[in-house]
């Protein structure tokens, strides 16, 4: 008897166990099958919670290949658009309604090419983190195919079908005057071109007799096609070598070309001359800027170093994370933390603890491999609330390095409208001068010793704080470091 009810006790425990398991327990769902659209198109990636719940109140990621470059942001109930890759700016929606029952898909409006990819869909609720995965392919069609003849030998003639233009890889179909599928007979070769694009070209021998050859190429995503024909006339071969058709028609269109080539040639030595001036006045700046700060003058920079500088945990972006010591920062998921009118809640931004009311003071960053990063000065009356322009007339004085697609990288400071730095002088090491009654700050890289940018007149109340300010959005950490001692070397 007690056996018999010890066991149906571990029957009812093991009948249990899957639905404790499961009990608070839920993952991301992306899609198995790829979305498929064409340029211009409005699509929605699919992604929801399961089992379904809501997802009002978690944090909601969408990013393509760097977490730290979201396509989508939403947290707090509301959407991030400060730290959204600007390649999709105003394209992207989350359905407020959705949310509500865990459908975390994402609306992209006016697909490009550059949009395909992996795209990754992140859901967290602060103590866990789940994600799925959905792939988009932009389906392009390509150019209107055509056919020529390539060479000729013996008695045979190669015919070359050339498209350009398409993605995925499309398919390549020859047919004979008879309708007859040859395809077998070509040879078809597919290189990846601009943009991630395809370019084809399919080769067939064919016989010195009258032909009608269709050359097709397709999608192989159910799309309208496109073809091209070309009909070899029986009389072509005996009278005329294709060799020679070739030569002669090149031979034509190369002297018919030479004017233009002329014409062409005189603008381009006008314009070569126009900037001639203009290209070495830039490479002079360029050099002048690269050469070292005299070794006086920067024992003068170091005299004035703050090594007791520290980050303010009281105003830094609930998605920074500090070091427990104040010297560290890097970009993190986003934390439960206090709300208070110092901190920043938009931009991922985080000041000093120490402030500065007169004279000369020198910091420097260390920046390891980061690639979103800002750094300057903020009056203490400047906003920290909500999105605004980190510029000299909103109370910001900084320059930054922003990573971009396709080797759109800037350094810039950040004034109105932006001014480039040269990215031959993005720095290793940052170092940071503020001279508070001359209103002046500069910028240095400190392991060339070269000036990289300087703020002048800056406009603040007298005596207001100025605070050491910092901004960035990768998992790489910052580190404010002590100078070194200058080199013996010039």
């Amino acid at each position: 008897m007690k056996m018999r009810f010890l066991g149906r006790t571990c029957l009812i425990v093991l009948s249990l166990l899957p639905a404790v398991s499961t009990q608070g327990g839920w993952r991301v769902v992306g899609s198995d099958q790829p979305v498929i659209a064409k340029p211009g198109d409005d699509v929605i990636l699919p992604c929801h919670i399961s089992p379904r719940l809501s997802a009002v109140d978690m944090e909601v990621r969408w990013f393509r290949d760097i977490l730290e470059k979201p396509v989508h942001l939403y947290h707090f109930q509301k959407n991030i658009l400060g730290v959204q890759d600007r390649a999709y700016q105003d394209r992207t929606a989350l359905s407020p309604s959705a949310l509500q029952t865990g459908d975390i898909s994402l609306k992209l409006r006016n697909v490009r090419p550059s949009d395909r990819g992996v795209y990754t869909c992140v859901a967290g609720d602060g103590s866990r983190y789940e994600e799925g995965q959905t792939e988009v392919i932009v389906a392009a069609l390509g150019t209107q195919p055509s056919i020529s003849m390539d060479s000729t030998q013996g008695e045979q003639t190669h015919l070359v079908c050339r498209s350009e233009g398409w993605d995925p890889e499309p398919e390549v179909i020859w047919r004979d005057r008879d309708g007859n599928d040859v395809t077998s007979l070509s040879n078809t070769t597919v290189l990846r071109v601009s943009q991630g694009l395809r370019s084809v070209s399919s080769y067939i021998k064919i016989k010195q007799q009258s032909n009608v050859f269709s050359c097709l190429v397709r999608s192989k995503i159910p799309k309208p096609d496109w073809e091209s024909k070309l009909h070899i006339s029986s009389d072509f071969f005996p009278g005329v070598s294709g060799w020679m058709v070739a030569f002669f028609l090149t031979l034509a269109l190369s002297i018919g070309a030479i004017p233009l080539l002329v014409i062409q040639w005189r603008r381009m030595d006008a314009m070569e001359r126009k900037l001639e001036p203009m290209a070495a006045q830039c490479l002079l700046k360029e050099l002048e800027s690269m050469r070292p700060v005299p070794k006086s003058e920067w024992k003068w920079i170091l005299s004035s170093a703050v090594d007791s500088l520290t980050l303010d945990p009281d105003t830094a972006h609930p998605m920074l994370i500090l070091s427990a010591e104040g010297k560290r920062v890097r970009a993190g998921w986003l934390q439960a933390v206090h709300d208070n009118p110092e901190r920043f809640d938009y931009w991922c931004c985080v000041l000093s603890r120490e402030g500065f009311t007169s004279g000369r003071h020198y910091w420097q960053m260390n920046l390891g491999g980061n690639k979103f990063w800002r750094f300057g000065v903020s009056r203490e009356s400047a906003r920290r609330k909500g999105e605004f322009s980190m510029s000299p007339q909103q109370g910001y004085w900084t320059v930054g390095w922003r990573s971009g697609d396709e080797d759109k990288d800037a350094f810039i400071a950040l004034t109105a409208p932006e001014t480039p730095i040269t990215q031959s002088l993005k720095p290793q090491k940052l170092g940071v001068y503020l001279d508070y009654e001359e209103g002046h700050l500069s910028f240095y890289n400190v392991e060339t010793r070269s000036h990289i940018y300087t703020f002048t007149d800056m406009e603040f109340n007298p005596n207001e704080k100025l605070y050491p300010f910092f901004y960035t959005y990768s998992k790489t950490d910052l580190v404010l470091e002590s100078p070194g001692p200058v080199s013996s070397a010039d």
